[in-house]
C-alpha cells in the first residue's frame, strides 16, 4: 500500500494535516468544474495554489508558527466562502459542476472544523478527554459516512461486491453516528470524566474506523492498478484513509486537532 501515517503531533503537524485536507478538497473539486465555468476554475485554481503554499510552509516548519496559522486561517476562509457561494449556486442550478451538493457540504464542514481547531491552538485551551472524544465522534463519524457515499458515487455499478460492502460498511456508521449523537446529549456537562459507555463507544468507533481505513487503502491499491471500474479523483483514498486514521488516533489519544 502506498500510504503510510506521516503526521507528526507537533504544531506543524497539526497544520499541514488541517491545510492538505483542504488543499486535497480544492484539487477534486478542479476536475469536476465545466470548462464553461471560466471564473470558478480559476478562483478555485487560485486557493490550491494559495493551500499548497501554504502546506509546503507547514512541511519545511521554517515560518513562524503564529504567522503561519494566521494565513492558514485566512486561507481556509476565503475556500471556505468560495465553496458556500458555489453551493448556493448549485442549489438554484446556476452552476455547471459535477459535484454533488452533499459532497460541496462535507468540504464546507471540513473547512468550517479546521477555522475551529486553529482557533483551539491559538487560544491554547485544554479540551477534556470526554469533550474531545464526544467532539470527535460528533463531526467525524457523519464525514466517515460521507466518504462510503461518495466511494459508492464514484464506482461504476459493475462492481457489485464492492458496493455490497460499501453499503454494510455505510450503515454501520450511520449508526455509529447516531450513537455518537445520542451520547453527546445524554452526557452533559460538566463531563470531568470519560464514563465506561463513553469508553466503550469509543473502543468501538476505533475498531471499525481502523477496518474502513484498511478497507480504503485496499481499494486505493485496486484503483492505482486499473483493478476497479471508478470515476474516482486521484489520491481520493488516500485523502480519505488518512482522516479515518485522524478519527482513531484522536480517540485512543482522547484529543481534538
Amino acid at each position: 500500500m502506498s500510504y503510510t501515517d506521516h503526521y507528526e503531533r507537533d504544531i506543524y503537524g497539526i497544520i499541514a494535516f488541517w491545510v492538505q485536507n483542504n488543499f486535497d478538497h480544492g484539487r477534486f473539486f478542479d476536475r469536476e468544474i465545466s470548462h464553461y465555468e471560466l471564473e470558478l476554475a480559476r478562483t478555485n485554481q487560485y486557493m490550491i495554489q494559495r493551500l499548497g503554499s501554504i502546506l509546503e510552509k507547514a512541511k519545511s516548519k521554517k515560518t513562524d508558527v503564529g504567522i503561519l496559522i494566521d494565513e492558514a486561517k485566512h486561507a481556509t476562509r476565503e475556500f471556505h466562502s468560495l465553496l458556500t457561494y458555489t453551493m448556493d449556486k448549485a442549489l438554484r442550478c446556476e452552476v455547471i459542476i459535477s459535484t454533488p451538493q452533499s459532497l460541496l457540504d462535507h468540504m464546507i464542514r471540513e473547512a468550517e472544523e479546521t477555522i475551529s481547531v486553529f482557533k483551539l491552538i491559538q487560544s491554547g485551551k485544554q479540551v477534556s478527554p470526554a469533550d474531545a472524544t464526544l467532539h470527535e465522534n460528533y463531526f467525524w463519524l457523519r464525514q466517515m459516512a460521507d466518504h462510503l457515499r461518495f466511494i459508492s458515487h464514484y464506482l461504476d455499478p459493475s462492481n457489485y461486491e464492492l458496493h455490497d460492502r460499501v453499503r454494510e460498511m455505510t450503515k454501520k456508521f450511520d449508526n455509529l453516528f447516531l450513537q455518537a449523537n445520542a451520547l453527546t446529549t445524554m452526557i452533559r456537562r460538566p463531563r470531568n470524566e470519560v464514563l465506561p459507555v463513553l469508553h466503550s463507544f469509543n473502543q468501538m468507533v476505533i475498531k471499525e474506523a481502523k477496518a474502513l481505513e484498511t478497507f480504503k487503502l485496499e481499494l486505493d491499491d485496486l484503483i492505482k492498478q486499473c483493478a476497479a471500474v471508478t470515476t474516482s479523483p486521484p489520491d481520493l483514498l488516500e485523502h480519505i484513509a488518512r482522516e479515518a486514521h485522524h478519527l482513531w488516533r484522536n480517540l485512543e489519544e482522547q484529543v481534538i486537532l
